[in-house]
């Protein structure tokens, strides 16, 4: 009759004593919710800002565009645009014209460039900055063409978003080549009133004299409840509330985007602006505009996202999870200290940029939209889906057809090329002078393996420059050796096959070195005296070397072909400073098109999509190759 109650006060016996963690545990949660509510409404109202000044500045933008087009290609005309119109226009704070197929500033009323170099002038090698905006607007402006649609000019924000004004840098596309940028300096964001953190405190302090009415045994249950329930109630509140404010502000900013429509207009002499098509058109537009806004601006997921993460800080501490997390390091807290550094950089270095990247991942970043935030960015699986469902491996219309070389599908069939290609010569050549090195008697041994150490110890990039100069068409020695024989030369990278050869001759070159240490070091290894009972036994060198030395060898061989095959699969290096993949393409590896992708196309986050299914294959393989080699340990 006593075992049950006594059983029960044991159960319950720890959360009696949790009557101050419980409450530290609350209060840190709930600190958590409040700090990221504001940080992310605070967002959110600075976002806003940021648009209404874009939306406004885009007017003055397209208008700047139209002018300079209309003035034509003089640069003492265009210098003149620019200083009138950003002498007349309201907020603008200067202006300038990249031409990105010249890589000169054509004309430009920045303080900087009329005070130290005046155009029109070459750009800088600082200015690598301006030369790529203006080769992503001229793509930017040639894909809009192509689909027919009107004219787009692209807003991105620069600067200190905490700043007192928000500066927005616009860019408009002129033709192919040409782009008109300009500053433009808006209304200071809106600072969060301080009444929209008294609801919380006040929820904090409700939760915290309601808890002291309950039972203790039911505690830290209530505390949860009640966290949650007012987690909800601010969620619903807040997102609400700053939803209707967004609506009403942009329908405001469409208002004054009209007037200064008409502004810019007479400014530059009544002349018309491809904006008719876009902002003040149908009043349709306006309506799509302002349901963009508002869509934008709710902040509701967010901050259910941060009611979930203070439940679990306050359910980590309330049912003792931190007490043990906290006895336990201080129990070993010498062992803790000893890999702290080791973890710390671990973070920083692999765990933090791997994260971000698969974040990014699943946004569609460019270099024209990195500074918006991500919700506005945010596309889930889309980047995934256009990467693993694109089975389209022809490009052109009927009769010009050819093979798409960007197709996923292709390059990952080049990189399994690459790979199995690769580690065939690395293993055959690394094992079979492993093995002539590993001959008794063998005179100059020592310097056999300096000098086939070599290739491994110069740097790789620089293998790869000389091997490129080898295979050079004219001039190459390779091509001089054929002719030295009687052959015609070979254009190396005009083709498929020979612009791979390229590759896998100099990658095999690179490799072998590292096969032959790991291997020459297990043959050394090897009792000899195995070696010499087969012998007696009649076996063959084949056989010896196929029953005895091999499978004494796998233990150190397959540890090293893992490692050779993932360096292999991301060898960048060797593809781009040999082929480049030419031609056209055909010869990339993954590795190679996540890199263009990410820094000549500028798609951020296709290209984070394209590393994380790259690191998912070799997740895989690596996978397979563990069960592989215990069932082979488990055979032995």
């Amino acid at each position: 009759m006593t075992g049950a109650p006594m059983a029960e006060e044991v159960a319950f016996g720890r959360v009696d004593k949790l009557g101050l963690p419980l409450v530290l545990s609350v209060v840190a949660g709930w600190l958590v919710f409040v700090a990221l509510a504001v940080f992310l409404i605070g967002g959110a109202v600075r976002d806003e800002a940021k648009r209404e000044t874009a939306q406004r500045a885009l007017s003055s933008a397209y208008a700047l565009a139209a002018a300079v087009e209309a003035r034509g290609p003089d640069a003492a005309g265009q210098q003149a645009v620019l200083t009138t119109f950003v002498g007349q226009t309201p907020g603008v704070m200067a202006a300038r014209i990249v031409d990105a197929e010249r890589r000169e500033l054509a004309a430009s009323t920045a303080a900087a460039d009329v005070r130290d170099a005046p155009a029109p002038r070459a750009l800088k090698p600082a200015e690598k900055q301006l030369y790529d905006r203006a080769r992503a607007l001229a793509a930017a402006r040639i894909a809009n063409e192509e689909a027919s649609g009107p004219p787009q000019a692209t807003a991105r924000v620069v600067g200190d978003a905490r700043a007192a004004s928000a500066t927005v840098l616009l860019g408009a596309a002129l033709g192919q080549a040409r782009t008109v940028e300009l500053s433009f300096e808006g209304a200071a964001p809106e600072r969060i009133a301080p009444s929209n953190v008294a609801p919380a405190l006040a929820g904090l302090a409700i939760i915290l004299l309601l808890l002291t009415a309950a039972p203790k045994r039911w505690r830290p249950i209530a505390a949860l409840a009640l966290l949650a329930l007012t987690c909800a109630a601010l969620t619903l509140t807040q997102a609400s509330v700053h939803q209707d404010a967004a609506v009403a502000r942009a329908e405001a900013a469409i208002g004054d985007t009209v007037d200064h429509v008409a502004l810019v207009s007479q400014g530059l002499g009544g002349a018309q602006t491809p904006l008719d098509r876009t902002i003040t058109g149908a009043e349709g537009s306006a309506v799509r505009a302002v349901a963009r806004v508002a869509e934008d601006a709710a902040v509701g997921r967010s901050l259910a996202a941060a009611g979930l993460l203070a439940l679990a800080i306050a359910a980590f501490g309330a049912f003792g999870w931190a007490a043990r997390v906290a006895a336990a390091v201080r129990e070993h807290r010498t062992a803790y200290i000893y890999i702290a550094p080791a973890m710390i950089g671990l973070i920083l270095l692999s765990f933090f940029p791997f994260f971000y990247g698969l974040g990014l991942s699943f946004t569609n970043t460019t270099l024209l939209n990195q500074d918006q935030s991500i919700a506005q960015r945010f596309v889930g699986l889309e980047n995934y889906a256009q990467i693993l469902g694109d089975f389209d491996f022809w490009k052109g219309e009927a009769g010009k057809r050819a093979l798409d070389y960007s197709n996923f599908y292709w390059t990952l069939g080049v990189t399994l090329l690459w790979t199995i290609a690769n580690l065939i010569i690395g293993v055959g050549v690394g094992l079979a002078l492993a093995l002539a090195l590993n001959t008794k008697g063998l005179k100059f041994a020592g310097v056999y393996r300096v000098l086939l150490i070599l290739p491994w110890a110069v740097p790789s990039y620089i293998t790869a420059l000389a091997w490129k100069g080898m295979f050079h068409p004219q001039f190459g020695a390779a091509n001089q050796l054929i002719q030295a024989f009687g052959g015609a030369p070979v254009a190396w990278f005009d083709s498929f096959f020979p612009s791979f050869m390229t590759g896998v001759i100099t990658n095999g070159w690179l490799s072998f070195p590292f096969m032959m240490v790991v291997c020459l070091g297990a043959l050394q290894s090897i009792d000899e005296s195995l070696h010499e009972a087969a012998k007696i036994d009649g076996a063959s060198a084949w056989q010896r070397f196929r029953h005895v030395t091999l499978p004494l060898l796998a233990p150190a061989l397959l540890p090293a072909v893992v490692v050779s095959v993932v360096w292999t699969f991301n060898m960048f290096n060797v593809i781009y400073l040999v082929s480049a993949g030419q031609p056209g393409g055909s010869t990339e590896i993954l590795i190679t098109r996540a890199y263009k992708v990410a820094f000549e196309e500028y798609r951020y986050g296709y290209a984070a999509a394209y590393s994380a299914v790259i690191f998912a294959i070799l997740l895989i393989y690596g996978w397979w190759q563990v069960r592989v080699t215990r069932a082979m340990e488990g055979e032995r």
